[in-house]
């Protein structure tokens, strides 16, 4: 999955709190500048504890525990974004000490629940392959492709001249086939390039 926009939440467990903060980004350099605006926007907080995850297979994976105790922070908050499914994300949670200790433990639940709870109201989607066509047809087969074009792919733009030339999104493998048929061999659909639809995930499930 992937973020929209950057979000925040904030909780207090103990009379500490915990801020946390979620972006998209999409190299190392864009994490680390995020970074350091909430290092700036917080310059009086115990700690701002961070992780990000980037890359097509999430090749680039960095976690920073702030002088928190060696594995109680970043690393919890990293594998949250992992268990989650994010990609291209980073987290940072800033803390302010409250004056009650949590031990390692509560420290780890701490700041693996301040990413996810961040991450429960953010707008997130995910991406799926889908290509671009453009088919020309002459005007006499309007009555045939029009109906099946209209119904059965997403159209991006018709322009009308000598003839007709529409441009649409499909994942339709049979699309070939079809246009084929219905236009008695006259019209070859022309692929254009693969693109990116962005589905919206509502709690966890695609909405398609």
């Amino acid at each position: 999955m992937h973020l929209k926009s950057v979000h925040q939440k904030e909780i207090v467990i103990k009379k500490s709190r915990f801020i946390g903060y979620v972006s998209p980004c999409f190299s190392e350099e864009e994490a680390r500048s995020f970074i350091e605006s909430i290092n700036q926007l917080h310059r009086e907080a115990t700690h701002v504890c961070t992780a990000f995850v980037i890359g097509d297979h999430d090749q680039i994976q960095r976690s920073n525990d702030n002088h928190e105790p060696s594995g109680t922070a970043g690393m919890p908050m990293l594998e949250a974004l992992k268990n989650i499914g994010m990609h291209n994300t980073v987290a940072c949670v800033v803390r302010y000490f409250g004056g009650i200790k949590l031990g390692a433990s509560g420290l780890i639940r701490a700041y693996s629940s301040s990413v996810s709870e961040a991450l429960k109201e953010c707008d997130k989607f995910e991406f799926e392959k889908i290509q671009k066509y453009r088919i020309d047809y002459p005007y006499d087969l309007c009555g045939s492709l029009d109906h099946y074009l209209h119904t059965n792919v997403t159209i991006e733009d018709t322009v009308y001249d000598e003839m007709v030339h529409v441009t649409f999104l499909t994942q339709n493998n049979n699309l070939h086939q079809e246009i084929q048929d219905l236009s008695k061999g006259r019209v070859e659909p022309i692929y254009l390039s693969d693109e990116n639809l962005e589905i919206k995930v509502e709690d966890g499930v695609l909405d398609v």
